[in-house]
């Protein structure tokens, strides 16, 4: 299997304080300010980027053949790895469901009830450093029993609320290394608010470190509760995947059965697992992905950094670079650009040229 490899890139630009703009200077000059203003990007590449590509991932399958939850789960183990699993939205985003009838195909999701766990919204493990997922800064005598979703409090404490409450919530909007957080002043239960994120921005947010904390809490307003991304589940993945990726219907899950079917329009819906419905698999096959590389750059004069004969030369001078290197297969390098279609965005503290999370 062989899928595209692309670098899309991310960028923010500094001016230095003090510095008085100067519009006039030449074209030419500007890129060699850039010729040298590269360098240490060039280095920074040298040290992170690595020539392998391959990685395995997880290749989903339709079976139209209608079964039930078990029976579906039996051919999966025996005819490729499992039924399919979930680790990301991307995941979603690129699976097929122009066949899944009225009534759902099964995934492998089924609640387990014999534990109930604490989950993040947003799934990607990619997102969070070693520890991060577990992170927790729980108020007094939390979390409370029986109450599945969490807001945080001015204070910047969480608490557990019934998921069916109204409050204002927190996005996390992975586009914007400026603005990254929004609070959105709806009042909504945790399910939409979760919605309303994963469609306008990435998703709720996920809370992983202290300095997070401190950023976040400051958009609370009074009443001092705000939904972020934490929820506890029952709901354990056939293939043993510890993904917390969940993409329930309105009013899901409910309490008609155990085991979950996803329709059309790829959200999830409980189901009794005896059930026959047609089914996702997944296999794990050895594929090409994008890199990873994050990227720093400072510009100590004025350069005009959005000037598309500029990021011409910056991409052109990134992959001459990877090819020296010896990374192979990279069929483009791009720029991620924002609404206005822009490339490098002010910032008061740094420029940061990013790359874009991987897209699985």
């Amino acid at each position: 299997m062989q899928v595209r490899t692309i670098l899309k890139l991310r960028a923010t630009h500094k001016i230095t304080r003090g510095q008085k703009r100067r519009e006039d200077h030449t074209e030419a000059a500007g890129l060699e300010t850039m010729e040298h203003t590269l360098l240490p990007l060039l280095i920074f590449i040298g040290v992170c980027a690595s020539p392998v590509f391959q990685q395995e991932v997880n290749v989903f399958y339709a079976v139209s053949t209608e079964m039930s939850f078990s029976e579906a789960q039996q051919y999966c183990r025996q005819t490729y790895t499992d039924m399919a699993s979930f680790e990301s939205m991307e995941d979603l985003r690129a699976l097929d469901t122009d066949w899944v009838p009225l009534s759902g195909a099964w995934i492998g999701l089924k609640d387990a009830s014999t534990q109930s766990l604490w989950h993040w919204a947003i799934a990607d493990p990619e997102f969070y450093a070693a520890g991060e997922t577990d992170y927790r800064n729980w108020d007094s005598f939390q979390p409370a029993i029986k109450l599945d979703c969490v807001v945080m409090t001015s204070s910047g404490y969480f608490k557990t609320m019934n998921c069916l409450d109204f409050y204002y919530f927190i996005c996390y909007d992975e586009t914007s290394m400026i603005k990254p957080y929004v609070l959105i002043d709806l009042l909504y239960t945790w399910r939409e608010a979760q919605r309303y994120c994963r469609r306008y921005y990435t998703d709720l947010v996920s809370v992983r470190n202290r300095k997070e904390i401190e950023q976040i809490k400051k958009l609370i307003p009074l009443p001092p509760y705000a939904y972020i991304g934490l929820f506890r589940d029952t709901f354990l993945w056939s293939s043993n995947s510890t993904s917390s990726l969940r993409n329930w219907d309105l009013f899901q899950p409910d309490i008609i059965g155990d085991c979950v079917a996803m329709l059309d329009d790829k959200y999830w819906m409980t189901e009794l697992c005896s059930k026959a419905k047609p089914f996702y698999c997944y296999h794990r096959e050895l594929a090409k992905k994008r890199q990873i590389v994050k990227l720093e750059l400072k510009f100590g004069v004025n350069v005009k950094v959005n000037d598309p004969i500029v990021n011409t030369a910056i991409l052109s001078k990134i992959q001459q670079k990877l090819q020296d290197l010896g990374v192979e297969n990279i069929t483009s390098v791009e720029w991620r650009k924002a609404d206005d279609g822009t490339v490098f965005q002010k910032s008061q503290n740094e420029t940061i040229i990013q790359q874009e999370r991987p897209k699985r």
